[in-house]
């Protein structure tokens, strides 16, 4: 029998306001929050999340998402900037819970189809 299983991190990303001497100037709301469980991008009640923040972190998630060794620089380093160099927002990625996975539940091609 083959093993299936990879682990994930579930993941909360926060605005916080990570350089004070400039102001928020892309409608972020400080404390807006979301969660990435597994594939699946979760808003908190209460919240939003503009699209120029999500595409900022976008790229992260993925590697924040996985176990990493203790001398990786994604083991450590938990906040983006903002892609405005006039705003002072930056998005906080916490790990959350570590969370085992199958295979099959990303996709359908068989494990090893293509190694």
């Amino acid at each position: 029998m083959v093993d299936d299983q990879f682990q994930l991190y579930d993941l909360k990303v926060e605005v916080v306001h990570g350089d004070r001497a400039r102001p928020l100037v892309c409608q972020h709301r400080l404390g807006d929050t979301f969660f990435l469980r597994g594939s699946r991008i979760e808003i908190a009640p209460g919240s939003s999340f503009g699209m120029w923040a999500m595409l900022a972190v976008l790229p992260f998630l993925p590697a924040k998402q996985r176990p990493t060794v203790k001398g990786d620089w994604m083991t450590t380093d938990a906040d983006i900037a903002c892609t405005d160099p006039h705003c002072g927002a930056q998005f906080r990625i916490t790990r959350l819970e570590l969370k085992t996975y199958r295979h099959g539940d990303f996709t359908k091609v068989p494990l090893g189809a293509n190694s």
